[in-house]
């Protein structure tokens, strides 16, 4: 019996069984309905919910997943979870493979979208469909290129231009990438496949969307910059107080994931003062240079609540000028350049607290302050 493709260019021969793979590439270019860019949208912000929700549930907050530029699910942290980036890296091949050869990812087969090549009515291929996920970056101008599917006649974005592909409003492309598939229309629908990608797509969004909590962490940052003296032999940059307690930790729909501390964190808990300190290129030293970097801790009042110091010792090196030479810390857990304010302490400060920091240098008449500055505690 003769089959009547629906081809946009008439009908084709009659064809069998046997010889229904000869008359697959004669489809020709890929017929309507051009997906709406409602659909589209949708489409593509169900898929954005998938890396994320990957991400959490196998490492915890990773990264931040952007469909455009400031549209996102914000799941990032300051520092990549160990292990993020191959996560993330092969949940996008994943999704990329998808649609390369099938035509859909989980989030277009859940609106019933599909891209295709618009002279075969077939999945892209992977090549093709890379150079069209690069060339949405052109797409991403003033988002001209994403709202251009409302008044092209084809849907299309400068990236399906330029790739030759289109979105037609299917569940399955015209003409499978592989294989016969079931007639000349294409392979049957499958609801079981449908409603797994709806399940992943749907599912990802609602559980990245919906309620999270946070506890654990008490992480904190300010900064100030100090009055410097005008005999002053150092120079004094910003002094940078940064607070914490231990890791945090997010939950979502009771997945309790570990949240990674920021960088400037350190290693300990605790307070820690970074303070900038250097020689001036103008000071000339008649004799090695004691002094001690210091933080003092105090109630919004003024009440003082501890002192804790960092010593130090300026010296010329023989054939390179002068240099830093460090002593034992008089805190446990400072170094050279900062002072370490242990977890303990910081747990039994009062809500509202200020913080001084000041660089105090050994001269002939005594301990004098060459720079100083503070700032209301990190909470």
């Amino acid at each position: 019996m003769a089959i009547d493709a629906p081809t946009g260019r008439g009908p084709t021969e009659s064809v069998g069984a046997g010889n229904l793979d000869d008359a697959l590439p004669e489809l020709g270019p890929a017929p309507g309905p051009y997906a709406s860019w409602s659909r589209r949208v949708v489409a593509s912000l169900l898929d954005t919910a998938i890396a994320p929700t990957v991400l959490f549930l196998a490492v915890g907050p990773a990264y931040e997943v952007a469909w455009v530029p400031t549209i996102s699910f914000s799941t990032s942290t300051e520092t990549p979870a160990p292990g993020g980036a191959w996560w993330a890296l092969g949940t996008t091949a994943a999704l990329l493979a998808l649609q390369a050869w099938t035509g859909a990812t989980p989030g277009k087969r859940t609106v019933g979208i599909v891209v295709v090549h618009d002279a075969t009515g077939r999945p892209a291929g992977l090549v093709r469909t890379v150079l069209r996920d690069v060339a949405h970056i052109l797409d991403a101008l003033l988002y001209i290129g994403f709202l251009r599917p409302l008044w092209h006649p084809q849907r299309r974005t400068f990236a399906d231009s330029l790739c030759s592909t289109v979105v037609l409003r299917r569940v399955r492309p015209p003409v499978p990438f592989l294989g016969p598939g079931t007639g000349v229309g294409g392979p049957t629908p499958s609801r079981v496949v449908t409603g797994a990608a709806t399940l992943a797509a749907v599912g990802s969004a609602v559980f990245m969307l919906g309620p999270t909590t946070h506890s654990g962490v008490d992480v904190g940052r300010t900064s100030c910059t100090p009055e410097v003296a005008a005999e002053s032999p150092l120079t004094v940059g910003d002094v940078d107080v940064s607070g914490w307690s231990v890791p945090g930790t997010v939950t979502r729909w009771g997945v309790t994931r570990t949240d990674p501390l920021p960088p400037w964190a350190g290693n300990e808990p605790g307070l820690e003062a970074a303070f900038a300190v250097d020689i001036d290129a103008g000071a000339t030293l008649d004799r090695p240079l004691d002094g001690a970097l210091v933080l003092r801790l105090a109630t919004w009042q003024g009440d003082e609540l501890g002192e804790f110091r960092s010593s130090f010792r300026v010296e010329e090196t023989p054939g390179s000028g002068p240099g830093w030479e460090p002593v034992e810390p008089t805190s446990p857990g400072s170094g050279l350049g900062t002072v370490h304010v242990p977890a303990g302490t910081v747990d039994l400060l009062p809500q509202a607290w200020r913080w001084e920091a000041s660089v105090v240098v050994d001269g002939e008449e005594g301990s004098q302050t060459i720079a100083t500055c503070g700032a209301r505690g990190p909470s």
